[in-house]
């Protein structure tokens, strides 16, 4: 896709889905810094700012993007490490499918990508599904030791799933819904505070105060 101007999931109602979705006009600056000149934009093809977790992979890897700018043909995102240009990969957001696409051009951490079909993208900006489920950002599959810390207690877990703004944790500990704290993963010193959203036998949900940050996520998940 020529690069713009700027720049499924369901389930539980979550915080993470209202910050993640937020028009970027007034955060991003200048929206044409560090991005190629884009004279031959089409009539029709409107782009619409955004602040999405993408779920990316690259053959047998699975990393993530910052989603800036999407249409119905395309997007643009932010990748910890750049992909090459003629390079396909399958992308996730919250309210479409996985969807194979082909990078355009890349400048910098920055790539423009082309869907291989046309995208609902109406979808991105709905909080419920047309079954009336709830949206949520791509989750992210981890098996990581964690330390959990909430209402001044001390405890050990295992995290399952990760997101942007949340995760998923199991531990022989009682917990309850409403008890605050922090989670610290193990293997990178990572401290991440919230609140307990849930509770399922010996899992429980935990949402973090505000959504982790690309180079955080990319992090983790590394």
């Amino acid at each position: 896709m020529p690069p713009p101007s700027l720049a499924t999931t369901r389930h539980r109602p979550a915080r993470e889905n209202i910050l993640m979705l937020m028009n970027t006009q007034a955060l991003a600056g200048d929206p044409t810094d560090g991005e190629p000149a884009a004279p031959d934009r089409r009539a029709g093809k409107r782009h619409q700012s955004v602040l999405l977790i993408g779920k990316v992979r690259r053959g047998p890897t699975t990393t993530v993007c910052l989603v800036h700018d999407i249409s119905r043909n395309g997007l643009m995102g932010r990748f910890p490490t750049p992909p090459s240009v003629e390079e396909q990969l399958v992308i996730e957001v919250r309210g479409l499918p996985p969807i194979v696409a082909t990078v355009r051009w890349v400048m910098g951490r920055k790539a423009g990508l082309q869907f291989a079909e046309p995208q609902p993208v109406e979808h991105v900006f709905r909080l419920t599904l047309e079954d009336g489920l709830v949206a949520r950002p791509p989750r992210f599959p981890i098996d990581a030791p964690a330390i959990v810390r909430v209402d001044g207690g001390r405890f050990t877990a295992q995290i399952f799933d990760i997101s942007a703004g949340g995760a998923k944790l199991a531990t022989e500990a009682v917990v309850a819904p409403g008890q605050t704290g922090q989670v610290t993963l193990v293997d990178t010193g990572t401290a991440m505070f919230g609140r307990i959203c849930w509770t399922r036998s010996k899992l429980f949900g935990f949402r973090f105060c505000s959504p982790l940050p690309l180079d955080v996520l990319s992090h983790i998940l590394s």
